[in-house]
């Protein structure tokens, strides 16, 4: 009888327990965030230029991020992350007009995109960009 008593509180106890397993939020954002060395080469003009990006998240959540000091004119464009992939939607930002896409390799970011400068009224440039991360 004692035996049964004790399996039966034990059961009771056990029972009673409440378990929160609190799993940790993953932003796949959070593998492109950071400060990166810009190496861009323009098709239009033929030249290299060097800058520095900083990328950041937009929000707590979705795939949503920032690129400042884009194009290395103290702009900030926005961009989507998608797994590996890197979407700059089409958008004017300070009379430069601006779209393209890119990829992530582990530290290392390449973007391909078209700037137009609408303030200057020059060509569309075309720039091949490569980042790594500082």
């Amino acid at each position: 009888m004692k035996r049964l008593l004790f399996a039966v509180s034990i059961l009771v106890v056990l029972g009673s327990c409440q378990v929160n397993i609190i799993e940790p939020r993953y932003d796949a954002r959070d593998k492109v965030t950071g400060y990166y060395a810009m190496e861009e080469f323009s098709a239009t003009f033929n030249d290299y230029t060097y800058y520095t990006v900083q990328v950041t998240k937009y929000g707590n959540t979705g795939n949503e991020i920032y690129l400042d000091n884009f194009y290395g004119a103290d702009i900030q464009v926005m961009a989507y992350v998608n797994g590996e992939k890197i979407t700059i939607p089409y958008q004017v930002v300070d009379d430069y007009e601006i779209e393209g896409t890119g990829t992530m390799q582990g530290l290392n970011v390449s973007l391909n995109y078209s700037v137009r400068d609408l303030y200057n009224h020059t060509q569309t440039n075309f720039c091949e960009t490569r980042g790594n991360r500082k």
